[in-house]
């Protein structure tokens, strides 16, 4: 089989920034829309005996943005990862996740991708390309509702994006508040932080929903004309973040739509209430990141991205990171 390179999570980190990781997301998504990539919906595979299930995430044809190789190299990949529940898991890492990469010409295995920051990444980096063609030009409030781990992601991709003016946390557990403050100060990003979300939503230009929440967190009437959301949090079919009002309301880009369709709680829910039907989705990402369809078609528009997670975002930031750490000669290498 040859050489792999195994990256850690440490050395992911180091290897990529919000900036790079939006660039491997915005080619990806210019590559799928265009035929050059392929990738299948999220496949779950249920645990017996347990509760936990093992999740996998194909893509094909994934082309670095920073190449070390012959341009004409590509990459195909598939994300793993594992979670699972319950008080046996308590006091352990409930979710891994890895990828590995393969080469196109090939089959080779060339890497093992340790991906949990790599996720939350690439999450954030998906964010800000889909923020980059649909929001309002000159948005300068950008509010972040959930200071967890894909909120962080998502201040630090906005950031590198926008350079808001302000840039405002909310969690309604005020004791989440100010270590992730001071986790953001010491990467160089400074946002200000409250527990009224409806205050800060009501600020906002940019409003990034990034929690776990099975009912709406959002209300329309909150919202500002023109303001564009992402609701990135409920990837799950019985998850919400926003209503079928604020859905109906807003022109909705979603990244796969046969994959949303199936996952995104946002937009299940209501479907099988009879409340909204698939047409409610304007367009996919890569249409609107080539052009094909507008982000938004005026300035008083509400726009929302509907983001459940799709392979390419994975494998393209994998690729990136395995390009970087060839020309660094970062990683553990072991023959095969």
């Amino acid at each position: 089989m040859g050489q792999v390179r195994i990256l850690s999570e440490a050395e992911v980190k180091s290897l990529v920034s919000p900036l790079e990781a939006q660039r491997a997301v915005e080619q990806a998504f210019q590559d799928f829309a265009n035929g050059i990539s392929r990738m299948a919906a999220r496949i779950t595979v249920n645990i017996p005996d347990v509760m936990g299930n093992m999740r996998i995430l194909p893509a094909v044809k994934v082309m670095p943005v920073q190449r070390a190789m012959p341009p004409t190299r590509g990459f195909l990949g598939v994300k793993i990862y594992t979670g699972y529940v319950g008080p046996v898991f308590k006091e352990m890492e409930r979710d891994r996740f890895t990828v590995l990469l393969h080469d196109l010409e090939t089959g080779t295995l060339l890497a093992v991708v340790a991906a949990r920051y790599l996720g939350a990444l690439r999450t954030g980096a998906t964010a800000a390309v889909a923020t980059k063609y649909m929001a309002n030009p000159g948005a300068q409030v950008v509010c972040v509702v959930g200071a967890g781990e894909q909120g962080e992601t998502q201040v630090t991709n906005m950031a590198a994006l926008l350079k808001p003016r302000r840039l405002i946390v909310a969690d309604a557990i005020e004791a989440n508040l100010k270590p992730f403050a001071a986790k953001l100060k010491a990467e160089g990003v400074t946002v200000e932080t409250t527990t009224d979300t409806e205050q800060a939503v009501r600020a906002a230009d940019i409003v990034c929903t990034s929690t776990t929440s099975r009912n709406p967190v959002l209300k329309r009437e909150w919202l500002k004309p023109g303001v564009h959301i992402n609701a990135i949090g409920a990837n799950l079919a019985n998850r919400r973040e926003v209503d079928a009002a604020l859905i109906k309301a807003s022109r909705v880009v979603v990244e796969y739509r046969e994959q949303a369709l199936q996952e995104a709680g946002d937009l299940v829910v209501p479907i099988k209430a009879g409340e909204l039907t698939a047409e409610c989705i304007a367009a996919e990402l890569g249409d609107v990141v080539t052009g094909k369809t507008p982000g938004r078609t005026s300035p008083l528009e509400t726009t929302l991205f509907k983001s459940i997670g799709v392979a390419i975002e994975d494998i393209s930031v994998a690729a990136f990171v395995f390009d970087k750490a060839r020309v660094e000669n970062k990683g553990t290498v072991v023959a095969m």
